[in-house]
């Protein structure tokens, strides 16, 4: 699993969010959603604690972001942590330093971006930081993988300040696995409303990231065409993947059982 260790320029105090490591929020989840047991350790990092002057924030988020630190690598930290959870797996720093992103209009108005309503075109995400480079091991992953799936998630804040890194992004292009993008069930709350449905992946297309097919429920509130997403040559898997207690949210076992589904039909990467 690799994740973003990315926040947005401008969101707060840029030193309270450094020392609070607000960066690895995704991370820090990650870690605690591939933890088997409730330990000790998962409980400890899921607790929320106050700090005069920084506020209230999980303390897994600043022990990651001082373990970061310590071993001066974002990728060791979260293996050391991987190890004391028990996780099998690992779970990747998108780049090899915290970095910051932001959003600009594209320059380029002379092709498809250009169309349509300007509040519905979608946005360069544009990456800021001393090094924007990604770990081999993250590279290496995307490169011998059988099957890359974009999980769900904030377009710019999670699935694009990973996918569209420049390194992870040229090896999804080159990768020979399918890149699979799992849709969200409903607009997200941190992008325009006026944002269409198709906006979505042509932002994806447009930050440089391929996507091979689309992974949705078509009774969710986000709806595709899959005549539509043809056109744009991308595959349409509708999958019954909402959870009938919480339908705003995917059903663990339904989604586990929709990715294993499409994990066995594809060939082993001539790697």
């Amino acid at each position: 699993m690799i994740v973003s260790i990315a926040d947005r320029r401008g969101d707060g105090d840029e030193e309270q969010r450094r020392i609070t490591g607000a960066s690895v929020e995704d991370l820090r989840r990650s870690l605690e959603a591939l933890s088997g047991e409730e330990g000790a350790l998962l409980r400890a990092m899921r607790r929320p604690l106050t700090i005069e002057r920084l506020g209230r924030h999980p303390l897994g988020n600043l022990v990651i972001a001082s373990a970061a630190s310590a071993f001066d690598d974002y990728g060791r930290a979260s293996a050391w942590f991987g190890e004391q959870l028990g996780i099998e797996g690992a779970v990747l720093p998108a780049t090899t330093e915290a970095v910051q992103w932001d959003l600009e209009p594209f320059e380029d108005t002379s092709d498809a971006n250009a169309e349509g309503d300007p509040a519905e075109r979608p946005c360069r995400l544009r990456l800021i930081g001393d090094r924007i480079d990604s770990p081999p091991a993250a590279i290496d992953a995307i490169e011998r993988c059988h099957c890359a799936l974009l999980a769900p998630g904030s377009l710019y804040r999670s699935v694009l300040s990973t996918a569209a890194v420049p390194d992870l992004a040229a090896a999804l292009k080159t990768t020979q696995a399918r890149v699979i993008w799992i849709a969200n069930l409903e607009h997200d709350a941190d992008e325009r409303p006026s944002m269409t449905v198709m906006g979505y992946l042509m932002a994806l297309r447009f930050n440089g990231v391929r996507v091979d097919a689309v992974l949705y429920d078509p009774s969710a509130a986000l709806k595709f065409d899959a005549a539509e997403l043809a056109r744009h040559g991308v595959e349409a898997i509708p999958r019954a993947l909402r959870s009938t207690r919480e339908p705003r949210t995917h059903d663990p076992e339904r989604l586990r059982s929709a990715l294993g589904e499409l994990v066995a039909l594809q060939p082993a990467a001539g790697r």
